[in-house]
């Protein structure tokens, strides 16, 4: 395998493990399917053999990555193998997207509920108040930017479709 191959699945992996929570041997199994993966899949053997893992050590981790539906499998016509891949990228930034759209409503609920408060008793200070609108700001920039990059990728798998 070439270097510059190695250090990406490497850089991936240490990506993975800490956007996701996962264990090593997860984000290793995880940047692989990415990596390698993509098109046509990699068996549970493919794996096991380009891993270097034990078959309960893959399989826990396979099971984990379904589980945060981050891989998926398909089977092909008159076989009955599992291909395994990573989840489109799509939905990785569709589900980032759906979590900023959360936290912007509930951002926005809570300064609510702060400055109302304040009109009563000044329990929370301006400072604060001030920086939820600096934060609210981030998180419409945020939205924008993801939303107009999924548009973008719609619209390129539609280019390939043609």
């Amino acid at each position: 395998m070439d270097k510059e191959k190695i250090a990406l699945e490497e850089m991936m992996t240490e990506l993975f493990r800490r956007l996701h929570h996962l264990s090593p041997m997860a984000a290793r199994t995880l940047s692989v399917l990415a990596i390698e993966g993509s098109a046509e899949g990699l068996t549970f053997e493919g794996l096991i053999e380009r891993l270097q893992a034990s078959k309960s050590t893959l399989s826990t981790s396979i099971n984990l990555l379904q589980d945060k539906e981050l891989v998926y499998y398909e089977t092909k016509k008159n076989k009955r193998r599992k291909y395994f891949k990573s989840f489109p990228f799509d939905k990785r930034f569709g589900e980032f997207l759906d979590l900023v759209r959360y936290e912007k409503d509930f951002t926005a609920r809570f300064e609510s509920y702060m400055k109302e408060q304040n009109q009563r008793e000044h329990i929370f200070p301006q400072e604060r108040i001030n920086k939820m609108d600096v934060f609210l700001d981030f998180l419409t920039q945020i939205e924008e930017l993801t939303q107009d990059f999924l548009e973008k990728l719609k619209q390129e798998e539609t280019r390939e479709k043609l």
